[in-house]
């Protein structure tokens, strides 16, 4: 019977994620903020045949994700699938100190706290996966969002790194780097957002490369090309295309 952890669970990706999931048979453990939103997730798993067990927390605070990591691996074995999805946009001043402090301690802090207190059982069994959710902004810092950028690329490093570490373990590691995928947190953009994919189909694309265990999963493709032009251009190149597309964007 298969156990997954899905954080960031109460909407966009992660409720897509949690619904794409659900099955008689599966423990699904949903971990997010809003309470409201986790219990009306819950009545839509129920007609899956997959009544969930709902975690109420903020994966900055650390206590609060040991508690939820304690409460699972009482019931039984560590997750098979572990995905820290959880992750903001932020407001106002993307460079700023405090969009830094607030990002970075949601986007790059939350992952260690949901990542962190599940790898002793997880080594101990050798066997599992995880899934940790990024962005294409890792690749390269975007006009008036460094804060985002800086979280997502601190991702891609800490990632790397740890897929290797726990790769003797036999425990698989996958970033995710989604391009532009509407959600409640993209809605809010003021700017046009190419090859935008619905929630849902972000999710399928997940969901598959998790299942073939790819380091890196990550789309839509034109995306993929472009933000990873962008990363190697010279910056007074990459600077002057990313100033142009911002003016045709306004």
């Amino acid at each position: 019977m298969p156990v997954i952890v899905i954080t960031g669970a109460s909407s966009g990706i992660g409720e897509a994620l949690a619904l794409r999931l659900a099955a008689p048979g599966t423990t699904l453990h949903l971990v997010a903020r809003r309470r409201e939103r986790l219990e009306a997730l819950e009545e839509r798993l129920r007609a899956k045949g997959a009544p969930p067990r709902l975690h109420v927390a903020d994966v900055r605070d650390p206590d609060a994700l040991e508690k939820v990591a304690q409460t699972v691996l009482d019931e039984g074995p560590p997750p098979d699938l572990l995905i820290a999805n959880a992750g903001i946009r932020g407001e106002g001043d993307g460079n700023g100190r405090e969009a830094m402090e607030e990002i970075l301690g949601t986007n790059v802090l939350g992952v260690l706290n949901t990542v962190l207190p599940f790898l002793p059982a997880m080594r101990a069994a050798r066997k599992g996966q995880i899934a940790v959710v990024g962005s294409l902004a890792g690749y390269r810092g975007l006009p008036e969002a460094g804060a985002y950028c800086a979280s997502k690329a601190a991702l891609m490093a800490w990632t790397d790194s740890l897929r290797l570490s726990l790769a003797p373990d036999g425990i698989a590691l996958s970033l995710v780097n989604p391009g532009f995928v509407t959600t409640e947190m993209t809605r809010r953009n003021p700017y046009p957002m190419p090859f935008v994919i619905s929630a849902d189909e972000a999710a399928a694309r997940i969901l598959r490369g998790i299942e073939r265990k790819a380091p890196r999963i990550e789309f839509p493709g034109p995306m993929v090309m472009m933000v990873r032009l962008l990363a190697i251009l010279p910056p007074s190149l990459s600077d002057r295309l990313l100033r142009l597309a911002k003016r045709e964007g306004h």
